[in-house]
């Protein structure tokens, strides 16, 4: 049990030492890669989105998928973690809550493949509504950076 432990501790002060850092909002993104490097918990990859045929499931922390709610999956975020997801090319951002896992690597079905294996080039998965907030659903996939901004 120490290392759930270890890790509340390292996102509370991860959380504190990322409030010193600009909004994404107020500067242009080019200005944020520069202040905030990876150390200080900015990461980078592809998300994609659940479809709507997903609406009414049960997700990994057993609430019912709403795509029209802002949430997220991430293979590895604690469940209830806030992050901010920014689009690189457009700079828009979006406030995530993790209540899933994935994105996982797909059969040409669409099943997930077992046992479950982290995608490895996306790194979330995002509700329709936040992916739709930020970039063109038609697209599919975007390039974006996140990072933990608090947890709920």
């Amino acid at each position: 049990m120490i290392r759930p432990m270890i890790l509340l501790l390292f996102l509370t002060a991860f959380t504190e030492e990322s409030k010193a850092v600009a909004s994404v909002s107020e500067v242009n993104c080019e200005e944020v890669v520069l202040e905030v490097s990876s150390e200080k918990g900015v990461y980078k990859g592809q998300v994609s989105y659940y479809g709507k045929r997903w609406d009414g499931r049960t997700t990994a922390n057993m609430e019912i998928y709403n795509s029209g709610l802002l949430t997220c999956a991430s293979p590895t975020l604690p469940f209830n973690t806030i992050i901010e997801v920014t689009n690189m090319d457009t700079c828009e951002v979006i406030i995530v809550r993790v209540n899933d896992r994935g994105p996982y690597k797909m059969d040409l079905k669409g099943r997930a493949l077992r046992p479950l294996q982290a995608h490895p080039k996306r790194v979330l998965d995002l509700s329709r509504a936040a992916f739709d907030s930020i970039g063109n659903l038609d697209k599919g996939l975007l390039n974006v950076e996140y990072r933990v901004v608090g947890i709920e």
